[in-house]
């Protein structure tokens, strides 16, 4: 009896979650709408200067992860916001790469997330070349559209080199792009990248955090000729650009109906009464 009345609790807390991307001052429901079933993980104002996450705990403002159960979502969801003199976002969703909520935020030393295309890369069998990614952004340039599977992760909380180590498909191992290699599980520069390799483009990366220094951040390409680093590394000026930015990880959770939830939490309640006369 008091098994099937903290399920219930436990159901109930779960939608208290789900709702709380609402009440987040980004325009992210407006935005995307797929999100609103969604249930907001992690919510991170990035600072334009690291006090260095690969030994200071991250500042999330919201962190909900330990309420996300292991394997209870099947897609995970990232928004970078960036206000300024305009505001720019990018949102990508994809299938999910790993069953753990802990291990997609902020992948520093002690997150044990070590990301990246091919072998060795961490990522499900069969998941590179098939993320099932939904892409929608306010930046031009960026390619939009649902069901994308060239999509890629560079997730490390080391340094790394222009070499196309792990054979990303279009790669230049000339320029740091959405195909570097080199990294590792040390500390060292950091980067949180997401691409699509298809179209041979970063969606955004924040990287230069992992010890305290200026960091790297940018939606899309960084603009330039041949050569240029187009996931946005060394270039430490556009952060400043934006008074705010926010980056939120959401999940997509399988919730029950809400018939379900009042009987389980009428029920929890009843059983409660019955055990206390009792």
């Amino acid at each position: 009896m008091g098994n099937l009345s903290m399920r219930a609790l436990a159901v109930l807390g779960m939608l208290a979650v789900t709702t709380v991307n609402e009440a987040r001052g980004t325009s992210l429901l407006a935005n995307v709408p797929e999100a609103g079933s969604y249930t907001l993980v992690y919510e991170f104002p990035v600072p334009v200067n690291s006090p260095g996450w690969n030994t200071v705990p991250v500042a999330y403002s919201i962190d909900n992860h330990a309420l996300i159960g292991n394997g209870a979502f099947s897609r995970v969801a990232y928004y970078l916001e960036l206000a300024g003199q305009t505001t720019d976002w990018v949102y990508v969703s994809m299938d999910a790469f790993t069953g753990d909520a802990g291990k997609i935020g902020l992948p520093n030393v002690s997150s044990g997330e070590f990301y990246h295309y091919g072998v060795g890369g961490n990522m499900p069998a069969g998941w590179d070349g098939h993320a099932d990614a939904n892409i929608f952004s306010n930046v031009p340039g960026v390619v939009t559209g649902t069901g994308i599977g060239t999509v890629n992760l560079e997730f490390w909380p080391s340094n790394y080199g222009q070499s196309n180590d792990y054979g990303v498909p279009g790669g230049n191992g000339g320029a740091f792009d959405f195909a570097d290699g080199g990294a590792g599980t040390s500390a060292g520069h950091g980067a949180m990248q997401i691409h699509n390799y298809g179209a041979q483009q970063t969606l955004f990366a924040y990287n230069a955090w992992g010890a305290a220094r200026t960091s790297e951040l940018g939606i899309g390409n960084q603009p330039g000729g041949a050569g240029t680093n187009t996931d946005w590394t060394f270039n430490t000026a556009n952060i400043g650009r934006y008074d705010i930015r926010t980056l939120q990880i959401l999940v997509l959770t399988a919730v029950p109906e809400p018939s379900t939830v009042l009987v389980l939490g009428l029920g929890g309640l009843l059983l409660r009464r019955r055990v206390n006369r009792d």
